[in-house]
């Protein structure tokens, strides 16, 4: 008994001294913002966009479309696009979203009741190991403190602790910062083209190295089960590729699709594959190597509508 009294309070004591520092870094100022971000870079700043779109979000609300996904599905879906359509869009994509991660928004946030149609923009980027950039910006950022605390216990990384700890010492602080390409909606917009060097290296079809893209087993479990609580929520949801650059590495392309075909064929989800698309050029429709501008937005965007009302998935408005 008396060794489990010792452990118990050496439990005790370094939980008590854990909280208490992380308390007092979150209480010094440093720069006009908590001394605690200074500490680790995997810290994401309470406030940006992630902030602003799920208070602007309402889980009480009737949209005709939900767009989840990552930077490429937050930067790549207008909702004011689809609204011009006459379809009520709402953008809940984030920074490196997982589809780990995407799960869990659809969990807390969406059902058949406030979303007619779910988009979701899949991307071999998403389905990799390492998901803790957009942990720490959905723990910090979500006002759902269920959906973040649920984002962090699911996180096998333990840093998460951290971060889930100074989403609680946080609660009731203003954002720290906001981003100006906000435009809304949950959407952020950008008019800019590739720089000089890219344009460059497009018109003289410069060979591009690649980072290897490992795709992780669970993010594929995930995305298997985001189908099925789809399906038990009586959530219609559909899966976009939406366009890539000259620079992607389009060789894994094929083998990552037919891994995430059998899932949606057996409960006849439908998938969209504008990864290539004749009408966008990389040079003149992506403002980087990975995401669109507002021009190449609009092109893919009025594509997208086109066919999902051509296959009855959208009425006519």
């Amino acid at each position: 008994m008396a060794i489990i009294r010792h452990i118990l309070l050496s439990v005790f004591t370094i939980a008590v001294l854990y909280f208490l520092g992380m308390f007092v870094l979150k209480t010094v100022p440093y720069s006009g913002k908590p001394a605690i971000y200074i500490t680790n870079n995997y810290y994401n700043w309470k406030g940006g966009d992630t902030y602003e779109k799920y208070r602007e979000f309402s889980k009480t609300g009737d949209y005709d479309i939900v767009v989840a996904g990552s930077s490429r599905a937050y930067r790549g879906y207008s909702p004011f696009l689809f609204d011009s359509a006459g379809y009520n869009c709402f953008n809940l994509g984030t920074s490196a979203q997982s589809i780990k991660n995407t799960y869990f928004i659809v969990k807390h946030y969406l059902d058949s009741a406030n979303c007619q149609l779910l988009i979701i923009d899949v991307f071999a980027g998403a389905f990799t190991k390492n998901q803790l950039e957009s942990s720490s910006d959905l723990v910090e950022n979500l006002n759902d403190p269920a959906a973040a605390y649920d984002v962090a216990m699911h996180n096998k990384d333990i840093r998460t602790l951290n971060i889930a700890t100074l989403r609680f010492l946080t609660e009731n602080d203003k954002p720290y910062f906001s981003k100006k390409d906000y435009s809304g909606k949950g959407y952020s917009e950008k008019g800019d083209s590739l720089s000089v060097k890219q344009q460059t290296d497009f018109f003289n079809r410069k060979k591009v190295t690649h980072k290897k893209i490992e795709i992780d087993e669970e993010q594929i479990r995930y995305f298997n089960k985001i189908v099925d609580l789809c399906m038990e929520k009586k959530l219609r949801v559909v899966f976009v590729y939406s366009p890539v650059s000259y620079f992607y590495d389009y060789s894994i392309h094929h083998s990552f699709v037919d891994m995430l075909k059998p899932s949606m064929e057996m409960k006849n989800v439908p998938f969209y594959d504008f990864s290539i698309c004749d009408s966008i050029n990389t040079a003149y429709h992506f403002y980087d190597e990975s995401h669109l501008n507002s021009a190449g937005v609009k092109i893919f965007n009025r594509a997208l509508v086109t066919k999902l009302k051509q296959d009855k998935i959208l009425s006519d408005k």
